[in-house]
């Protein structure tokens, strides 16, 4: 059954990094500033926990969920192809992917786990990380090639094809009954502070460097191809060293050691002036992400023993919340300094600080 989900994930995936690989450059040709897309990731997240409250107390059909997951993801696109000359659309694209994360993200990270055995939380924590950065390395150079060539309207157009694949692979899932729990999810969750900076270190990565790059790159093949580059740093340290710690038993180890890693990666980054600077501190910064995420997701599956669909809803929330705060941290900075450079230079002591409170809270540690 694991194989035919994680099928499922590979098309969904497909659909996704073939289509929004580039949507930031896209904002930001039709006049979205660095500053509003600072807000439109704001739209995504701020709407999660009061979602998950209101759709308190009613059941769902995983199939169902993943279905309007798929269609919300699918609907964000096809509104990006209208934002010409009108920049409001981008929060509506925000509210569609807010649905996005709750239905489609939370419900897959449940079944993704939901058939598997503890002794595997290492090895299935890297495969859910494995094929994202494996797509990126082919997808992402070409996907800005299709940009510079044919234009951004028929990479959306298009990917509406891309979608229909798991769109229909949705039926031969399993269907399994599921309710949010909002209220049980926040308060079953443990380590929860620990899951709030895995938000932020995640927003920093994946999104908030990526708008950081359109300083120095600002065409499409050029972009995608430099998203490729960093794909390639991640691509294989997730799974394999996973695998490794599942033989070992050793999680801790390699919790403070990747995360320790990719904490001090963010140093040079930031400090970065140069093209170049940036983009071999980039490259670490992603291999060390690489490294560290399985251990991330793991540390929530070994230390919560609730209902699954509960622990990925506390750890969306968490997370989401964890994204906010980075977000609203780096906006107050660049109000304070009028610099996003600075503004950025601040954010690295958030990551820092994450292997700190991990160990004065003595995870992994005899008590």
């Amino acid at each position: 059954m694991f194989k035919r989900i994680y099928f499922f994930y590979l098309t969904y995936l497909t659909a996704m990094v073939y289509s929004q690989t580039l949507m930031m450059l896209w904002f930001f040709q039709n006049g979205v500033s660095y500053t509003w897309m600072l807000f439109y990731f704001l739209a995504i997240y701020v709407p999660v926990l009061p979602l998950a409250f209101f759709f308190k107390g009613r059941k769902f059909k995983s199939r169902f969920s993943l279905w309007l997951g798929i269609v919300s993801s699918a609907g964000g696109v096809l509104i990006a192809n209208f934002i010409t000359n009108q920049t409001y659309f981008i929060f509506l694209i925000a509210f569609v992917f807010a649905l996005n994360t709750l239905f489609f993200w939370v419900i897959y990270s449940a079944m993704h786990f939901k058939y598997s055995h503890n002794e595997e939380h290492g090895f299935k924590s890297g495969a859910f990380f494995f094929l994202s950065p494996i797509l990126s390395v082919f997808l992402a150079p070409l996907v800005g090639f299709i940009a510079e060539k044919l234009g951004y309207h028929f990479i959306f157009w298009s990917s509406m094809l891309f979608y229909l694949i798991p769109f229909s692979l949705v039926f031969y899932l399993p269907n399994f009954d599921f309710e949010f729990r909002a209220k049980a999810a926040l308060f079953n969750t443990k380590h929860s502070l620990l899951v709030v900076f895995q938000g932020c270190i995640f927003m920093l990565t994946f999104y908030i460097i990526p708008i950081f790059t359109l300083f120095f790159i600002s065409t499409p093949f050029k972009l995608g191809s430099f998203f490729g580059y960093l794909a390639v740093f991640a691509a294989f340290a997730a799974l394999f060293n996973a695998k490794m710690s599942d033989k070992i038993k050793k999680r801790g180890h390699f919790f403070y050691i990747f995360t320790s890693l990719n904490a001090l990666s963010f140093v040079p980054l930031v400090l970065s002036k140069s093209f170049l600077g940036w983009q071999i501190f980039s490259g670490l910064n992603n291999f060390t992400y690489g490294l560290a995420n399985p251990f991330n997701l793991a540390m929530i599956l070994d230390h919560n023993e609730h209902d699954i669909v509960d622990t990925m809803l506390g750890r969306q929330i968490y997370s989401s919340l964890g994204a906010v705060f980075i977000i609203v941290f780096l906006l107050i900075a660049y109000c304070l300094t009028s610099s996003l450079q600075t503004a950025l230079l601040w954010s690295a002591l958030v990551p820092l600080s994450y292997p700190v409170v991990a160990y004065y809270q003595r995870l992994y540690l005899k008590k």
